[in-house]
């Protein structure tokens, strides 16, 4: 039989020379799946025996790994922000970066915001991840959290029931804020930002995500503009808007957003790279 400190070299190396980034970690987390092994016993137990059951599921992972799956949709599951969500090639696969989003509604709300009817909406759901922690960490909160597409929702839900928060967060199919039926004080938004002629230049496992929740249009921001017109009708006053966008587009979307809301403010918010990431709008200058 093989040992545990081996398989993980081999599977380390594998994945390494195929391209794949963060393969130490892939290797890593693979092996802890088939192993059914917490990460502090994967270093334990260096010099334990890897069974053939156990060898032949790593291979089957490895099999759809180097076709460059994304390890997500393999595992099923993905981490955001302290919980865990079903995922499957019918959404976007969250990330690090979106948890900035969380963060800013959650500061934004506990710094005057939260009230016993408070209101949000979060504007292409997907997995549901930003929804459901705002209804974990915002108990007074109602989310409407909203995606033009069925499958996605079909995923949200899934989410949503296993994270006990259906009683707060209410489903809602259509275009941005058109599914939501009230005005609202919150708007929370990670929409396709990707210009489309850069889609195809993007890594393979990227590319095998789903197209409508990439393709932002020939510049990025087909959708953020339709939000912005549309948040006219629906933005309580004194309300707020928090859009994740590349760093690139936030000038561009910060002149916008004054258009829209001439007695507005904007303020931008760093990513852990320190790269500009969420633009904050005030629909009325807080000063």
């Amino acid at each position: 039989m093989a040992i545990l400190r081996n398989v993980i070299q081999d599977t380390h190396q594998r994945l390494e020379s195929a391209g794949i980034p963060d393969a130490r970690l892939e290797a890593e987390v693979m092996v802890m799946t088939v192993m059914r092994m917490p990460r502090q016993s994967l270093f334990a137990e260096q010099e334990s025996e890897v069974s053939g059951q156990q060898q032949a599921g790593l291979e089957q992972l490895l099999a759809r790994r180097l076709e460059r799956e994304p390890l997500a949709y393999i595992l099923g599951q993905r981490e955001f922000y302290g919980i865990s969500v079903v995922v499957n090639p019918s959404v976007l696969i969250p990330r690090p970066e979106t948890e900035g989003l969380v963060e800013h509604a959650l500061f934004m709300a506990m710094m005057g915001m939260e009230s016993r009817d408070l209101v949000i909406a979060d504007v292409g759901t997907g997995t549901g991840a930003i929804a459901i922690n705002l209804a974990i960490h915002l108990p007074a909160a109602r989310i409407f959290a909203v995606d033009v597409s069925d499958a996605a929702l079909d995923v949200a839900a899934y989410n949503i029931r296993g994270h006990g928060v259906a009683d707060r967060v209410t489903l809602a199919i259509g275009d941005l804020l058109d599914a939501v039926p009230e005005p609202v004080d919150l708007i929370v938004a990670n929409l396709p930002y990707i210009p489309t002629g850069r889609i195809p230049t993007l890594q393979p496992e990227v590319q095998k995500e789903p197209l409508l929740a990439l393709d932002g249009g020939p510049d990025g921001l087909d959708l953020v503009r339709r939000l912005l017109i549309q948040s006219e009708d629906k933005l309580k006053d004194h309300g707020i808007i928090l859009l994740e966008l590349d760093p690139e587009q936030v000038p561009v979307v910060q002149g916008l957003a004054l258009q829209h809301f001439p007695e507005g403010a904007t303020s931008v918010e760093q990513d852990l790279a320190h790269l500009d990431r969420v633009l904050v709008i005030h629909s009325q200058s807080p000063e």
